[in-house]
Formats: structure tokens, sequence, C-alpha cells
């Protein structure tokens, strides 16, 4: 049987969204759902009774009810979903317990931030602290309030730049285009600088000479890289962007009109000891769609 697809619950509006996301992404997958409710909010609270506990646990049964209501009413089904979906409680915090449930699952879905996290924060701790250390594929789902209508013709995007990190991403976004029976968009981009230190009146590179050939030899290699993925997945239509920007910017451009966007967890630019390279964090801040960020050691 496929492994299961995990979903944070916490009760927010985002992880209603998270749980509704997962259930159509576990269909398409034939993979079974599981919704996991954390009762402890942190490991320095102790129990002062065995009972102590029991109001936060209730209110986590309460949340996973509410989202597996969600998961109904957004399936059209009155009585039961179409995916199997399981419930659980933990008496422990919300991390450790997702992680380690991340060790055998198929993916881990989780809203990007939770109910305690204000209007302003882009990506809450839980979502930060499982970007880095997930063992599986974890899909971020933003707040449902400032997120369009899913696209569900719309493209799977990914960022390509040669490193192992996006060989693996790309893999997984041509999966996730095949089962979704969409087209993908490979963006491949660069930039030395931020832009700052180029003079606005100057001709743009990209319509002389040089950029031409420069982009003529990325695109033969783009399509070296891209030759495997085509021949497992023939029924996949592909298009390919080649630009001269910032990797995170030329993956939020194509973001606006995508129903995924994929992501290794680094880059070719990222140090060792990163967990989370700056552009899939600058992804996973701002992108209004939801994000799948793809282990380096999957």
């Amino acid at each position: 049987m496929t492994a299961s697809t995990i979903v944070g619950i916490d009760g927010s509006a985002t992880a209603r969204a998270a749980a509704c996301w997962a259930a159509r992404d576990a269909l398409l997958h034939h993979s079974p759902v599981e919704l996991i409710s954390a009762a402890c909010p942190s490991a320095g609270l102790v129990a002062e009774s065995p009972h102590s506990l029991d109001p936060l646990r209730r209110r986590a049964e309460r949340a996973l009810s509410e989202s597996s209501r969600a998961i109904r009413e957004s399936s059209g089904a009155a009585a039961e979903s179409p995916v199997r979906i399981a419930t659980r409680v933990e008496c422990a915090p919300p991390i450790p317990t997702l992680l380690e449930a991340s060790s055998a699952a198929r993916v881990l879905v989780v809203g990007n931030r939770g109910h305690r996290a204000g209007d302003r924060v882009a990506l809450g701790s839980v979502a930060l602290a499982l970007a880095e250390h997930s063992r599986c594929p974890l899909t971020v789902i933003r707040d449902p309030g400032s997120t369009p209508p899913e696209r569900t013709s719309a493209a799977v995007v990914v960022g390509v730049d040669g490193s192992p990190a996006s060989r693996l991403a790309a893999t997984s976004a041509f999966e996730q285009a095949a089962v979704r029976g969409v087209p993908v968009t490979v963006v491949h981009a660069w930039r030395d600088s931020d832009g700052s230190d180029v003079d606005p009146a100057a001709p743009s590179p990209e319509h002389g000479l040089a950029w031409r050939a420069l982009r003529a030899t990325v695109a033969t290699w783009l399509d070296d890289e891209l030759t495997g993925l085509r021949h497992d997945h023939p029924a996949v239509r592909v298009r390919c962007a080649i630009v001269r920007d910032r990797p995170a910017r030329a993956l939020l451009d194509h973001a606006q009109a995508a129903q995924l966007v994929v992501v290794g967890a680094r880059g070719r630019g990222g140090f060792d000891r990163m967990l989370v390279g700056s552009t899939t964090l600058a992804v996973l801040q701002r992108a209004r769609c939801p994000v799948l960020i793809v282990p380096h050691d999957r």
C-alpha cells in the first residue's frame, strides 16, 4: 500500500485548507490520509495531574473533527470522504510529533502558519522547522484568505539549477504533473547580483548576441537534464523558461499562475550546513500557491 499522507492539524483555517488539499492529492496518489493533532503545545508543559491535558486533548479532537468535515464538504461527499482518513491525537509538541511521522510518510502537509501566528507572519515556526528537518517531501499550504482558487488545469512549476537537490525536485514535479494531467514549467534562472548595480539606461543584456548565444547553450544543457524525465513521462507537456533573473523572483513570477511549485531544500549555492536555501525560503514565504519541498536526502 502507498505510504500515508500526513497532515498537521491545529484548528486553524490554514490547517483545514491543508487537510482539503492533502485529501485531493492523496486521492490522485491512492494514498490514505492521517490527520495528526498535537495536544501538548511545548515540551516544557508538565502535567500536574493525569487529567490536566484533557482540555487540550478535547480541543485537538475538535480540530480533527472540523478538518475531517472540511474534507467531506470540499469533496462534495455528504457522509464520507472518497479517501480513507484516520485521525490521531498525540500528547506531545507538534514539531517532534510530525517529524517522527515524516519518517514513514509519502508526504507531509501543513499550513504556512498556525492559529497563534499573526496575519503578518508569512511562515510559522512549525512550518519552518519541518521545512528544515522533514524526512519526506513537505507541502506548505497558504492561508486560504490570501490564496486564489485552486486552478486544477494550471501547470506545476519547478526550479532547476543542475544541483542534486533540483534534480530530485524535477523528478517530483514531473510525477505531480503526470498524475494531475497538467504541463510542467521548468524554470532556470541566474543572476550574480540583485540588480542594484545595473544602469537602468543601459541596453538589456537579454537582447544582445552574447545573451542569445548563452541562452542557446543553457537550453541545450537543460534539454539534456530533462531527457530522462521526458522519457519517463511522455504525456507531460514541458515548457522551459530560461531567464536572467534571481531564482526566487523568477519562480515567484511563474508561481502566480501555477497550482503547485516544487523546489529542492537547497540549491547549488547552498552551504552544506544550510538546511533550507535562500531561494526555497523566499518561495515558501511569498508564493501564494502550495509549495512542495523535496528534501536533499530523500
